[in-house]
């Protein structure tokens, strides 16, 4: 933060001249630390600063050479140029302006288009070059957008889209503007295609560009430090009425706000997009240890009782969500942000290889009280969730989710952001993503929060877990405040263990835990939750998805009409029905006898009587 703040100190002093500060030369000693780089690999190589990881600016040219692999780039569309399109904007200033920057940056235009290949994976690139007046979308630079959009779903390929600069090409006029609209008609192609779009943003990164094709990538990234947002930063220091926070406009502000899925330094990008080509298109990574995880035998200790697993299941050390993600997922990928102003830490996501299939997770992460007060299921959170059902729906990945919150925030700020909504779309959207989905319950889950990540086609739930239909801090506290024995009582009426759920038919499959609960062996619980994901994924991949859709369906509208305890409780009941029916029938079969024969004794002894 103390390296941002200095940045953005630099660039206030220069009054937002960025050319003062982002020169292409090679540098003695960096322009932030001022500590000496020019004999560093990191900074030679990446424009990297060792010391404080300032990123420095590269041409077009550059960010190719880093990324694609060698010798793999073929340009498209290389000599398409722009002319002076408007007569108020004198030509032969502006076709001296793009004159000298094709001189300087050795392009035609400010876009390089193009195939290349990243680790092996062909894809089309986009680049904007901030050297080649600024970046700027003029009619040609929105041209080869459009067309590298157009080409990638036309071939079946991603895209990969460089952006550095962006914004409005005055001399233009409003044709500039109308690249916006260009762009975005092209890559609703792309979209359509189901294709992947992955976006990484530099410095800087605003205007047109960024409020356009940049803003509609299935998965945004951004260097460190850059400057981004669609006005320019001397723009907001002029209309703010007060002082701009340090970190404003950059890409770690927008990362806090939701807006980006991960801040990544250059050095780690090529590496970085190689694993998300591969996830999103469905390739397949060694299974390694497949095999053996699935010959391992999961052995079960005693089912704890309905109060223990309640403790268990709130213990301050039990495993959260993101160990468990970590653990069974290599690589993972998380993703971050609701794409509108926050980014939940209650709910992570994202996508990696779980055995070597692609998958995506989403985790609900619970965490000590301690670190802050979202316990409970968010609008926001709910949200994030939504953007990586849809990933999985748009790229054919397994969904997984990991079920662990007290229940939805039962406060006004909730209610106000839309949390009932929120629940009702992200269940809508579980039910239809076309691929399976596996749901575990691994620590608490309360009511609607949990069910909003709970409707899969199979439920897993650890033997320690418990399922609840409100929040248990507010239900045994408000229903029993008198004594904890009542709490007790209360939890073992409710039926909330594992083993109560796979009686009711909520969950198929309870996962053994270590004996006194995962936090005592979180990597052994981890592997029971590999190994059952692993077999239960595999016998629903061989199911069609239409197959898929009915039976999902199918489960979720019979639900409570066909558990064993249910077919037991109705036995029992029509059990009692019948008994009292006999009962009753003997009774009254029995006092109409009595009658019957009474009347018989009265007319006998009528009959009888002296006259």
């Amino acid at each position: 933060m103390k390296d941002l703040a200095n940045l953005l100190v630099h660039l206030f002093s220069r009054n937002g001249d960025l050319s003062q500060v982002y020169l292409s030369a090679v540098h003695d000693k960096c322009l932030l630390c001022e500590e000496p780089i020019s004999q560093s690999e990191a900074y030679l190589t990446y424009r990297v600063c060792p010391f404080c990881r300032f990123h420095y600016t590269l041409s077009a040219r550059q960010r190719i050479e880093l990324l694609a692999d060698n010798h793999s780039f073929n340009e498209t569309h290389k000599f398409l140029s722009s002319v002076s399109p408007l007569s108020f904007s004198s030509r032969g200033p502006y076709r001296k302006l793009l004159a000298k920057s094709q001189s300087r940056t050795g392009l035609t235009e400010a876009a390089v288009t193009g195939r290349c290949k990243i680790d092996g994976i062909e894809v089309m690139m986009v680049v904007l070059d901030f050297g080649f007046m600024g970046g700027s979308m003029g009619s040609v630079v929105g041209e080869k957008v459009a067309l590298a959009l157009e080409d990638a779903a036309r071939r079946d390929f991603p895209l990969i889209a460089l952006v550095t600069g962006g914004g409005l090409r005055v001399q233009e006029g409003v044709l500039s503007l109308m690249q916006m609209a260009k762009t975005v008609t092209a890559a609703n192609r792309l979209r359509d295609k189901g294709l992947p779009f992955i976006v990484v943003l530099a410095n800087p990164s605003t205007g047109q560009a960024y409020a356009s094709f940049a803003n509609l990538a299935d998965v945004i990234l951004a260097e460190p430090g850059s400057l981004i947002g669609l006005s320019p930063l001397r723009t907001l220091q002029t209309l703010s009425k007060q002082p701009l926070p340090l970190d404003a406009h950059t890409s770690e502000a927008h990362l806090a706000h939701g807006l980006l899925d991960n801040v990544i330094d250059r050095e780690s990008l090529q590496a970085r997009l190689a694993v998300l080509l591969k996830i999103l298109t469905g390739q397949k990574l060694s299974k390694g240890s497949y095999k053996e995880l699935l010959r391992t035998k999961l052995e079960a200790s005693p089912d704890p009782e309905a109060w223990e697993a309640v403790t268990i299941a709130r213990h301050a050390e039990r495993p959260s969500a993101m160990v468990y993600m970590r653990s069974m997922l290599e690589p993972f990928v998380e993703l971050h942000g609701d794409r509108l102003n926050s980014d939940d830490r209650s709910v992570v996501g994202g996508v990696g290889y779980l055995s070597g299939e692609p998958v995506a997770i989403i985790g609900q992460q619970r965490r000590p009280p301690l670190d802050g007060e979202r316990y409970h299921v968010y609008p926001d959170g709910l949200r994030k969730a939504q953007r990586v059902i849809n990933l999985a729906a748009r790229f054919k990945l397994p969904l997984i989710t990991l079920i662990d919150t007290q229940g939805a925030d039962p406060g006004l700020e909730a209610e106000e952001q839309g949390i009932g909504n929120a629940i009702a779309n992200t269940l809508s959207l579980m039910v239809n993503v076309p691929t399976p989905v596996v749901a575990v319950i691994i620590g608490e889950g309360g009511s609607e929060g949990a069910l909003a990540l709970g409707l899969s086609d199979r439920t897993l739930m650890q033997q320690y877990a418990i399922y609840s239909p409100i929040s248990m801090n507010r239900s045994l506290s408000s229903l029993y405040p008198e004594e904890q024995l009542i709490d007790r009582e209360a939890a073992e009426a409710m039926m909330l263990t594992a083993r109560d759920c796979q009686e009711l038919g909520i969950i198929n499959t309870v996962v053994p835990e270590p004996e006194g609960g995962a936090h005592d062996n979180p990597k052994e619980a981890a592997a029971a939750i590999q190994i059952l994901l692993i077999k239960n994924l595999a016998e629903l991949s061989k199911q069609s998805q239409s197959r898929l859709l009915k039976r999902r369906y199918k489960r979720f509208r019979k639900m409570g009409e066909l558990s064993s305890y249910s077919q037991e409780a109705m036995d029992r009941e029509v059990e009692l029905l019948m008994k009292i029916s006999t009962s009753r029938l003997r009774s009254r079969t029995g006092r109409t006898s009595r009658r019957r024969a009474s009347e018989s004794e009265r007319s006998e002894a009528q009959l009888t009587a002296p006259d």
